[in-house]
């Protein structure tokens, strides 16, 4: 198969948007995409941009050689857009010969960018100039099997965005469960050994039953009620989303609420969503139970009701569950505001600092003449920056900027070398992994290190911020959700690292083509 001069197959384009009815700024990455432009475009006449329309190309020559990629890349995304005038913008002359698509797989190779470095002529910094461009060559098979290979290529790369976009929805599930269970105070509370009593859902094995109503037990609608022993009888008051009051009686009060919330319990709750309960007492037979349930429910009942509702501060403040000592209700998911924190918290969670959770270390020294390379990854301020043959750490740890660039966290549970830029936990104390790094997420870790010509993170600044802390059980059981969600992310990166090495087997043989 025989190659054709790219100038023979291409030609530029250069309209204007003189009458500004393009307003849509696109800019050209060294990655070979368009993004969004963040340039400053006020004062600026918009009228001299070129106009770049679907399936049409621009390209940078300048410094090819210094960055060792010539950047081009095909308008896919948009029907029309403007970009700088300094940017060549061109097309394809006949696309019964030549299709856009397979054009862009040829510049996306790597053997592509090396010649135009090789081309690229003017000191240092290299451009590339047009002709020499022009005068690049590639092999064009047949229409048909352009397509073949396009889809080939796009079928890969679909599976990729794909991949991509399941591991974003698992992270905005953990960072979601986070926020249900440390901000909200939504997490689990189901006491240990729980097993329900009463009229148990036969339909379901018990293990699932009593996980199903521990996914709606949460710490701010029910903690703190007491567990049954089958014996006891407990009436209960729900506070329902329309500022109702529900009362009812049960010899469980977990199974109960978890009843009424899934809509199953009484049609009243079924038509008001429960939001919490505000009161329950506790008796030794039913009969007794059923006596109160009856006593709550008259006239009586409904202004002892609302005259504790009235103590507490109202039902605003009971949703909030600070406590109200003149008021009798018995509410759960109890807070305390705590002075320190100017917050409420979960009634029993300690205070402390955030070196009670965590132990922060500057990272190590290791000049680039020392660096041999070998399978371990050298964490800078930005992340991942060269790999060595060493390592300072050898379990999962958290890493982050120190100086330069701050405010990037870092998951990373193999050996490693954290570089004498970054900060990276050394040891996990009442913290644990995940949590740690999802609390992390919430700190201004840039704010903390601002006030300097050169941005610097102090790490006893860090372990010195006040900080409720869970109940360590807690953390396990958050840690060990994430661990599940992380492991299934790190199976999607995995199937991702093989789809594109795939990719660089497709693009290598373009060079090798017959048909």
């Amino acid at each position: 198969m025989s190659y054709r001069k790219i100038g023979d197959l291409i030609q530029l384009v250069d309209v204007r948007n003189k009458d500004l009815s393009i307003t849509h700024l696109v800019g050209l990455t060294i990655n070979k995409k368009f993004i969004p432009s963040v340039a400053n475009t006020i004062g600026t006449d918009m009228s001299n941009y070129k106009i770049i329309r679907k399936n049409q190309f621009a390209c940078s020559t300048m410094q090819v050689r210094r960055d060792k990629k010539m950047p081009v890349a095909l308008l896919k995304q948009l029907d029309v857009a403007i970009i700088s005038q300094a940017y060549p913008v061109f097309e394809v002359i006949d696309e019964k010969e030549l299709i856009p698509e397979y054009l862009m797989l040829w510049f996306s190779r790597s053997e592509f960018d090396r010649e135009a470095c090789f081309h690229a002529v003017g000191g240092v910094r290299g451009s590339l100039e047009w002709e020499d461009f022009c005068n690049m060559e590639l092999p064009v098979p047949s229409i048909k099997k352009q397509r073949e290979i396009v889809a080939q290529y796009q079928a890969v790369e679909n599976k990729i965005k794909v991949n991509e976009q399941i591991c974003e929805k698992l992270e905005a599930t953990a960072q979601t469960l986070y926020k249900q269970w440390f901000v909200d105070f939504e997490f689990p509370c189901l006491p240990s050994g729980y097993r329900p009593h009463g009229q148990v859902n036969q339909n379901l094995p018990i293990d699932e039953y009593i996980t199903k109503i521990g996914s709606v037990c949460t710490y701010s609608r029910v903690g703190g009620l007491p567990v049954s022993d089958g014996k006891t009888w407990f009436v209960y008051l729900i506070l329902c989303e329309n500022d109702s009051v529900y009362k009812g009686m049960t010899n469980d009060l977990y199974r109960r609420f978890y009843e009424h919330y899934m809509g199953e319990g009484a049609e009243w709750t079924k038509l008001n969503k429960p939001l919490k309960v505000i009161h329950w007492e506790s008796f030794a037979t039913k009969e007794e139970a059923a006596k109160r349930e009856k006593d709550l429910k008259t006239g009586y009942g409904r202004t002892w009701i609302s005259r504790q509702i009235e103590k507490a501060g109202g039902i605003t403040q009971l949703k909030t569950s600070l406590p109200a000592p003149q008021t009798e209700l018995r509410t759960a998911g109890k807070m305390v505001y705590n002075q320190e924190l100017e917050k409420e918290i979960p009634e029993g969670w300690e205070v402390g600092t955030i070196g009670d959770l965590f132990t922060f270390q500057r990272g190590h020294d290791l000049p680039s003449q020392n660096r041999i390379f070998g399978e371990f990854p050298i964490f800078a301020s930005t992340g991942i920056a060269e790999y060595h043959n060493e390592y300072k750490i050898d379990r999962p740890t958290i890493i982050t900027g120190r100086s330069g660039s701050l405010g990037e966290l870092f998951y990373y549970d193999k050996p490693c070398w954290p570089l004498n830029t970054s900060l990276y936990i050394v040891e996990f104390k009442k913290g644990l992994p995940f949590y740690s790094l999802y609390f992390l997420q919430t700190v201004n870790l840039k704010e903390l290190g601002a006030g300097s010509a050169v941005p610097t993170l102090n790490r006893n600044d860090i372990h010195m911020l006040e900080k409720e802390i869970p109940d360590y059980i807690l953390i396990e059981l958050f840690d060990a959700k994430i661990i599940l969600i992380n492991n299934q992310k790190e199976n999607y990166k995995t199937q991702n690292q093989k789809l594109t090495h795939l990719q660089s087997l497709l693009l290598s043989r373009l060079a090798t083509l017959e048909g």
